[in-house]
């Protein structure tokens, strides 16, 4: 039995990410999902009544100044109504015209990079624009690796790390928002951070959005899960689906992963493993 009395507490958490809520762009009908936030939120609070909500980045479709900060305050008005505990992290799209401490301001919680105790488990959030490349693609700072090293190793809690862009390989080939630049699918040094998480301790999972479809991928590094677009209607240019995601861990590192969706009302997927001694823990 661990420190905090308990290997099968399970910590349970609802994701969501790329809502892009503002005007409708391409395949993501932003202007449908301010409903869709308001029934998810509901149906956090009366259904699924999870531990914790973590929102993955890219809240708006960026448009003007004007528009961002309405649609971002829009935003925050929506989530704030969840009866428990949420965190936000930022996506590329919510600093194109906004600055990082406007979106704090506008949400009046942080949205950088930290690191907090939770229920057992150590949940450390990244800001992977440091920068943003190319308006598109991610990035962490050799000061942001280091920070990232010290709160990995500086106890034995299990850790869950956050970030809005990918730091692992997976195949992003038949993606069709990354088929003419693949690059800025993912975190630019993602092999540092994979580094870094791997000689980590007790580090059980990366989490992420921006590729606006789901993946996961485990192996020799620690398993990586990517989180599909809440609004993303692809070929579409209307009907968002409302896709989020359930997670649920315990300290002794069995993970549960449910896709679903709002319209239509349905689990899109589900599945489940155990972190092995394969994944380096010290």
């Amino acid at each position: 039995m661990n420190k905090s009395g308990c290997e099968e507490c399970r910590l349970r958490i609802v994701l969501v990410g790329d809502v892009h809520m503002g005007p409708s762009n391409s395949t993501r009908p932003g202007e449908e999902t301010p409903v869709l936030m308001q029934e998810l939120v509901e149906k956090i609070n009366s259904e699924i009544k999870p531990d914790l909500v973590i929102e993955l980045g890219d809240r708006i479709n960026n448009s003007n100044p004007l528009s961002d900060r309405d649609n971002a305050i829009r935003f925050a008005s929506i989530i704030s109504r969840l009866s428990m505990p949420y965190h936000l992290i930022l996506g590329n799209h919510d600093i194109h015209h906004l600055t990082k401490k406007e979106n704090e301001a506008i949400f009046g919680k942080p949205v950088l990079r930290r690191a907090e105790s939770f229920k057992g488990f150590k949940l450390i959030f990244l800001d992977t624009e440091e920068p943003v490349i190319e308006g598109v693609g991610g990035s962490i700072s050799d000061e942001q690796l280091q920070w990232l090293n010290f709160e990995l190793n500086n106890d034995d809690l299990p850790k869950i790390v956050f970030g809005h862009h990918p730091i692992d390989e997976q195949d992003i080939g038949d993606n069709p928002h990354f088929l003419e630049f693949p690059p800025l699918a993912f975190t630019k040094n993602r092999d540092k951070v994979r580094e870094i998480l791997d000689s980590g301790k007790n580090v059980i999972s990366y989490i992420n959005g921006h590729v606006h479809w789901f993946s996961f991928c485990t192996g020799k590094s620690v398993p990586a899960i990517s989180v599909p677009s809440f609004t993303e209607a692809w070929p579409e240019k209307s009907n968002a689906p409302g896709m989020f995601a359930e997670v649920s861990f315990t300290q002794s590192k069995d993970i549960q992963v449910a896709i679903r969706s709002i319209r239509p009302n349905r689990i899109l997927g589900k599945f489940s493993w155990t972190v092995t001694e394969s994944v380096p823990v010290r």
